[in-house]
C-alpha cells in the first residue's frame, strides 16, 4: 500500500471505532475526521478543527459525507454560525486570501476547501445544544485512545481549537507542551513551534459584541499569515 492508501485505511479503521461507540452506548453516533484523504494531504497546510460535540440528538451522521454534499452545504452552510465561520475560515487559511476575497458561505466556490480539511468533536456520540464542561472532560477521558489516534494520524500542520484545548493534556500534541503562549488582540492564544501551530480560538458559534464573522476570520488568518513554518 501507498501513504495515501494506508491513510484511507486507518480513516475507515477509526470510522468503524466511532460507530462502536454509539452501538456500545445503544446511542446516535458522529463520524468525524478527514473529509477527503486524497486532498486532505495535497492541501496548502493540513487543518484540524476540535470541536466539542455535534448538536443533533435524534439520528446519526458523517461529516465526512455532508462536507461533500453540496445540497446540505446549500441548506446549512450559511444558517449554522459553527459551519459557516469554519467554511470561511478554511477558505481564508487554504486559499493564503483577505477577508475581502472570500466567497459567500453560499456559494458552492466556498465548499471546495472543506475537503481538505480534518474536523473532530470530543464526544463522539450526538449532544443537545449546550454542553457542560464537566461532559466534554468526561467524553474526553472516555474517548482519549481514539482522540490520540486521530491527532497522529492526521499530524495537522495547524490544529484550531474550537475553545477545546483546555479538555486535553498538553502532551498529546507534537511541541506544545514547550511552546509559548501567544495572544491576539481578540484573546485568541495560539503556540507556534516552528512545525506545528495550534490556535486555541473562541468557539466558531460564539456570539456577543465583537464576534462578527469577520473579526473572527480575520484574527484567525493574521495568526496564520504571520506563521513560518520551519
Amino acid at each position: 500500500m501507498n501513504n495515501l492508501q494506508l491513510l484511507e485505511k486507518s480513516c475507515s479503521e477509526i470510522t468503524e471505532q466511532i460507530k462502536k461507540i454509539g452501538q456500545d452506548r445503544n446511542s446516535n453516533y458522529v463520524i468525524d475526521g478527514i473529509i477527503n484523504p486524497k486532498k486532505y494531504i495535497s492541501a496548502k497546510y493540513r487543518l484540524l478543527w476540535i470541536l466539542k460535540e455535534a448538536n443533533s440528538e435524534m439520528d446519526s451522521w458523517s461529516y465526512i459525507k455532508n462536507f461533500k454534499d453540496k445540497d446540505w452545504l446549500y441548506l446549512c452552510g450559511k444558517s449554522i454560525p459553527t459551519l459557516r465561520r469554519i467554511i470561511y475560515a478554511s477558505y481564508g487559511i487554504l486559499r493564503a486570501c483577505e477577508w475581502g476575497d472570500i466567497p459567500d458561505a453560499g456559494n458552492e466556490k466556498a465548499f471546495e476547501p472543506l475537503e481538505e480539511i480534518a474536523l473532530i468533536n470530543i464526544k463522539k456520540i450526538p449532544g443537545h445544544g449546550t454542553s457542560t464542561s464537566s461532559e466534554i472532560q468526561q467524553a474526553y477521558y472516555d474517548y482519549r485512545s481514539i482522540l490520540k489516534q486521530q491527532i497522529d494520524l492526521y499530524d495537522a500542520d495547524i490544529v484550531i481549537f474550537g475553545n477545546t484545548m483546555n479538555y486535553f493534556y498538553k502532551e498529546d500534541f507534537e511541541g506544545l507542551v514547550q511552546a509559548e503562549k501567544q495572544i491576539t488582540d481578540y484573546r485568541t492564544h495560539f503556540y507556534d513551534t516552528g512545525k506545528k501551530l495550534y490556535i486555541h480560538a473562541w468557539h466558531p458559534a460564539a456570539r456577543g459584541r465583537g464576534f462578527t464573522d469577520k473579526s473572527y476570520v480575520t484574527d484567525l488568518l493574521g495568526i496564520v499569515k504571520n506563521w513560518k513554518k520551519e
